[in-house]
């Protein structure tokens, strides 16, 4: 069991650094530092302008709403 996990956790250490170094390679070859995400089947440009939290600003703002809504529906029962 011990060695299931040591060799989990190694992979997830690898796995996490391999995946930061490639990105930051990319981002080193590409002109202007635009580095088009195809990885997850964006394409948004990194270099467009927006804030770098703006989605998850976004994210959180909509979790909020939702769970004021449940609440609200669930008061009434």
């Amino acid at each position: 069991m011990i060695r299931r996990g040591f060799w989990l956790v190694l992979g997830a250490v690898l796995g996490v650094s391999g995946y930061r170094k490639l990105t930051r390679t990319a981002k080193a070859l590409l002109p202007h530092g635009e580095l088009v995400s195809q990885l997850h089947g964006r394409t948004r440009v990194a270099g467009s302008g927006r804030r770098a939290g703006s989605g998850t600003i976004a994210f959180v703002r909509d979790v909020r709403t939702g769970m004021a809504d449940y609440l609200d529906r669930h008061r009434e029962i």
